[in-house]
């Protein structure tokens, strides 16, 4: 099985005919997804059309097109868009918004799953979620909502598609290989098989990230400098004498020959050290929730600890700040982890001190810079445990003065259970979370402008959480 549930990620590309873009996507996605080693029972792909006569073959240009890239026309036929599918896919992909809007008016549904192909690029550049890939819908979609998206990446009509052939295939193309690469780090490993008589690599490190070991295997050309500046950033997550329960290899290495071999043995594969650290970071996060569904509630959380182990966590959807106000309370307050706070059901908190991801302006990679290259404050020696729990609500125009404001019960548990991974593995649900709400005497609402206005505000979090 693909899954420890058996489903697979299933996507649906759709536009208005099926004959010409998302044909085409449906193709060159499949063939990306394969050379990143990533299964089809784990990610389906299928295409469709608003207006879609059942039957047809894919337009003679654009099968050209897709023959040009290195993937596969053959067989294609073309299907109307139903009910049936949009209920099966896990997410939507469109060509335009008029398209997305159109099935979002036929199959209302398919709202909060389905996003244009422009807003898909933006959003992942946006917040390189760090979350398991069944996430990846709600969490695009609580961002849309809150955001306004470029459609500077939308796909021309059909009409105009045949006088754009090149182009738009060539657009679709480095689109669909870019968000192969994301979901590489987010899937299940499928390590192939070794030959007879040849050894597994011996692991470079280790990794606690919240009580799940994961062994890290560096490879390619530059596995030295891979393996440098990875033990450099997760130096305070690096653990000796652990008994692996999952693994990563990773391969760095300019030969692209090297990379789409080791990509089909299971491993992540990159031609530099900084783009592979940026996804290493996904990657061991969605290993480790992975590992932990169903006995950790592991919720999308930055979290600080006073000295008597005390932690305050910060709730917030990816790129809204929960990096940022670690980075500067962090120096103060002991930083126990800046995307994925897990709590188990006693309230013990599980560190996770990964390395914090900084957007690059120019390449737009989230360079990773480790807790103590940032002279981040230690964890307190004392047991750490839940003791507050605030929702963060950061606003360009917001207030200079933050506010904290008690959210009502029913209102908070909402708030919080968009930011849970697999909250539908947790034994109770949201009564699991109401209990835990409780216990942490209740959700508050930040509202802030700038977060260093957030920093005096630790000592009243604290201390309210110990009364």
């Amino acid at each position: 099985m693909p899954w420890e549930s058996g489903t697979a990620f299933r996507v649906l590309i759709v536009d208005a005919g099926n004959q010409g873009r998302s044909a085409v996507g449906e193709r060159l996605l499949r063939r990306h997804l394969a050379l990143n080693g990533i299964p089809a029972d784990v990610i389906r792909v299928t295409s469709a059309g608003l207006n879609a006569d059942d039957g047809l073959r894919m337009d003679v240009g654009a099968a050209a097109q897709v023959e040009r890239l290195g993937g596969n026309a053959h067989g294609f036929r073309t299907r109307s868009v139903s009910a049936a599918m949009v209920e099966a896919a896990t997410m939507l992909i469109c060509g335009t918004w008029w398209e997305r809007e159109e099935l979002c008016i036929r199959y209302p549904r398919a709202r909060g799953r389905a996003f244009t192909l422009s807003e898909i690029a933006h959003l992942y550049e946006e917040l390189a979620v760090a979350a398991p890939i069944f996430d990846h819908p709600r969490l695009l979609d609580s961002r849309l909502r809150s955001s306004e998206v470029p459609d500077d990446f939308d796909l021309p009509p059909w009409e105009e598609f045949e006088e754009r052939i090149v182009a738009v295939c060539d657009a679709i193309d480095e689109a669909t290989r870019w968000i192969a690469e994301i979901w590489a780090s987010m899937v299940p490993h499928h390590p192939q098989p070794k030959a007879d008589g040849e050894e597994a690599a011996e692991p470079t490190c280790t990794l606690d990230a919240f009580g799940v070991a994961v062994a890290i295997t560096c490879g390619g050309s530059a596995h030295e400098a891979l393996s440098i500046a990875g033990k450099r950033a997760w130096g305070r997550c690096v653990v000796e004498d652990r008994e692996a329960e999952a693994d990563l290899t990773i391969v760095v290495d300019p030969d692209p020959d090297v990379l789409a071999d080791a990509r089909l043995t299971g491993a992540l594969a990159y031609q530099d050290v900084d783009t592979a650290l940026h996804h290493l970071s996904s990657a061991v996060t969605v290993r480790a929730i992975e590992a932990r569904v169903g006995q950790l509630i592991m919720m999308h959380a930055a979290g600080l600890a006073g000295p008597d182990g005390s932690v305050v966590g910060f709730v917030a959807p990816s790129g809204t700040g929960k990096t940022t106000l670690s980075r500067t309370l962090g120096a103060h307050y002991g930083y126990v982890t800046d995307e994925t706070l897990a709590v188990a059901p006693d309230l013990t908190v599980l560190p996770y001190a990964k390395p914090l991801s900084v957007i690059d302006a120019l390449t737009h990679v989230k360079e990773q810079w480790g807790a103590d290259s940032l002279d981040l404050a230690p964890l307190p020696d004392a047991p750490l445990r839940l003791t507050r729990l605030v929702i963060l609500d950061r606003r360009e125009n917001g207030p200079s003065t933050p506010v904290l404001t008690r959210l009502g019960h029913l209102e908070g548990i909402a708030m919080l259970a968009e930011q849970l991974s697999y909250l539908s593995k947790i034994p109770g649900q949201l009564h699991a979370l109401s209990d835990l709400v409780d216990a942490v005497g209740g959700l508050s609402l930040l509202t802030y402008r700038d977060v260093k206005t957030v920093l005096p505000l630790m000592p009243v979090l604290l201390a309210g959480s110990r009364r």
